[in-house]
């Protein structure tokens, strides 16, 4: 995939829009699996589609306020598929504890973290959405995600 260097003639389809999404609502899980799964509750979705850029390159930024009803943890991270529908198509990048946030006790705490993801086919359609779950037998309650995809050059 090439770079786009100084002096490079910049097309409109080697950078696509940012995409985004934001769910407020609050909810809680006690699985210990990511996953989409509550406590109760509707669950709803933060997820978004996006077209890769030239580069094959984006930023995939999480954020979310996160708590435990312990000293365990409360982890929301990002799961990358192939095509338009949020939530289906082959898994490109699987959810990880190493790419999502976590929070541990039961201080409500709004947190942020990013990532590269790389090797996309470019103008190819991707989705991305976000899962969560805790890390032992507690409750852990998520709320104000947010979900931001850039491309990079």
């Amino acid at each position: 995939m090439p770079d786009l260097l100084a002096g490079s003639r910049v097309r409109a389809l080697d950078t696509p829009p940012t995409v985004w999404d934001v769910e407020l609502s609050s909810y809680t899980t006690t699985s210990t699996s990511f996953g989409q799964t509550t406590s109760g509750g509707t669950y709803a979705v933060c997820g978004a589609v996006f077209t890769a850029p030239t580069t094959g390159r984006v930023e995939i930024k999480v954020t979310a306020q996160v708590s435990n009803s312990s000293t365990l943890g409360t982890s929301v991270a990002a799961e990358t598929r192939l095509g338009a529908v949020i939530g289906s198509g082959t898994v490109v990048e699987a959810v990880a504890d190493g790419t999502g946030l976590i929070h541990y006790g039961t201080d409500g705490s709004r947190k942020t973290i990013s990532h590269v993801l790389s090797g996309l086919t470019p103008g190819a359609v991707y989705n991305v959405i976000l899962l969560h779950k805790v890390s032992g037998a507690s409750t852990g309650t998520i709320l104000r995600r947010e979900l931001i995809v850039a491309p990079l050059t």
